[in-house]
């Protein structure tokens, strides 16, 4: 076994931790609403083995009083995270950075067995800062959790290509399955995939297609099941809109390819883009654009699936109304880094040796440019752009609650009236920091002696608690009150 085949992937993954993690808690500033639930339930079943309906080790969750279910791959994921490591906010997001290395590892794999090692390591670089990846990857969101399972698909399908055994056909259909459990969106992109390796096991081997389909009969019984035991969670919110025209049809799939949205603007809300810098990198789309070419020409049906699955795999998104989502686009990821590769592979093969690293130097240089423009403005700039988008770091407070109650020995409250405000965050973070729970107190002139407690800046009367040690929590909108 040759040492590149070991410790490149292990470069290639202390470098993603190292890049992805940077200001993970800064970056977006703030806990969401849906991190916020997937963590509380995650916390609760890692606990106690039940989410907070009550249910043991459901398949889906989600809050009581909610019908937004949340999937069971990012759920676990989470769960595991919290049973090995020490629950955290950090915690909470670095397992989407997990999601993303897994998959960067599985793109350099996918392309070493398909275009050789150079375009192995520029791929996972390439997918490293692609900005769409660089932003979900500090979200605590599902979002992220199906590129690992497309990409196993896309190695079985050039497994299978190259050598047709069933454990490949296996691989295929499971990863599919996984996807599909993966994120609420896989539901309009799985199907495609599903009837694209059907087309690709007629043309490569008809007598394997019925066994493919095989498989997924447990997986179609299973739906039913589902169904009966966790209503509204196979589409949750989203479900297909009445569509009355082709055009009607047409234009959310369409507007997937828009190279503005792409490369551009990005997506349309404030969670998911800059708004500054499109999903992917400007500077890759000569790649992209070589790659297409590459492929046309040398007309292979390996490199044409690939091809026509990344421009077909949204065309159920017509089903829905919304346009310029690239949150829901990130199964498209692993297939347009393995085509921008199939670009690098044209100009590796240019014999004038000038011409060749005047390309390859230009391309990387201007792809390095156009992502340190984008990650000074998505480290610096960004935050405070979307401030009022966001939580205020509720984190900040229950580190600093935490800390002087263990320093000084102090019994931690919580003002009651903070809860109101992001119930499903406080609960959180309460869960995290004080398992056992945290008291609520309301009455800030009488707090008990030797107590800690978090309380919100705006309407306190100061003169009424200056007998009282006031720490200021720097970044946030809390006090820690001290009565010693």
């Amino acid at each position: 076994m040759k040492k590149h085949n070991f410790f490149i992937p292990v470069i290639l993954c202390l470098m993603g931790w190292f890049v992805l993690t940077y200001r993970i808690l800064d970056v977006p500033p703030g806990i969401n609403g849906d991190e916020a639930a997937i963590g509380l339930n995650a916390l609760n079943i890692a606990r106690e083995g039940k989410d907070l309906r009550g249910s043991v080790f459901p398949i889906f969750t989600s809050l009581p009083d909610s019908s937004d279910w949340k999937q069971p791959i990012t759920i676990y994921s989470e769960v595991l995270a919290f049973k090995i490591f020490k629950p955290s906010y950090f915690t909470l997001r670095a397992v989407s950075v997990f999601f993303a290395i897994a998959s960067g590892v599985l793109i350099f794999l996918l392309l070493r067995d398909l275009l050789g090692l150079i375009p192995a390591v520029f791929g996972f670089l390439l997918f490293l800062t692609t900005p769409i990846i660089v932003i979900q990857s500090h979200l605590a969101l599902e979002n992220i959790a199906p590129v690992p399972f497309i990409t196993l698909w896309l190695i079985a399908i050039v497994k299978y290509n190259q050598n047709p055994k069933s454990r490949y056909l296996l691989m295929m259909a499971l990863s599919l399955i996984f996807s599909f459990y993966s994120y609420l969106g896989m539901r309009l992109i799985m199907p495609v995939l599903f009837f694209l390796s059907i087309a690709f096991l007629f043309y490569k081997n008809k007598q394997k297609i019925l066994i493919f389909i095989s498989i997924f009969i447990p997986f179609v019984i299973s739906l039913l099941f589902f169904k009966d035991q966790y209503p509204g969670s196979l589409w949750g919110l989203y479900r297909p809109y009445i569509v009355e025209s082709y055009q009607q049809f047409l234009l959310p799939f369409i507007s997937n390819f828009d190279p503005s949205f792409l490369y551009i603007k990005g997506d349309i809300t404030p969670y998911h883009s800059t708004g500054k810098h499109g999903m992917i990198l400007l500077a890759t789309l000569p790649l992209f654009l070589l790659g297409v070419i590459k492929i046309v020409r040398i007309n292979k049906g390996i490199s044409n699936f690939i091809l026509i699955s990344f421009f077909l795999a949204p065309i159920l998104f017509g089903l829905g109304s919304t346009i310029h989502r690239a949150s829901r686009l990130l199964a498209l990821v692993p297939m347009y880094i393995t085509i921008c590769m199939f670009g690098v592979v044209s100009i590796l093969e240019i014999k004038g040796k000038f011409v060749k690293t005047l390309l390859i130097s230009g391309i990387t240089i201007l792809i390095f440019v156009n992502y340190l423009d984008f990650t000074a403005d998505n480290w610096f700039e960004y935050p405070k752009r979307v401030q009022s988008d966001f939580a205020r770091p509720i984190h900040l407070g229950f580190e600093k609650l935490y800390e002087q109650s263990k320093q000084n020995n102090l019994v931690p409250l919580v003002q009651k009236e903070l809860h109101v405000q992001n119930p499903t965050a406080f609960s959180f973070f309460e869960l995290t920091y004080f398992p056992d729970l945290v008291k609520k107190w309301s009455d800030l002139t009488d707090i008990p002696p030797s107590s800690a407690i978090l309380v919100g800046k705006g309407g306190i009367n100061l003169e009424l608690i200056k007998h009282l040690q006031l720490i200021d929590v720097s970044g946030s909108d809390f006090y820690i009150l001290i009565n010693k």
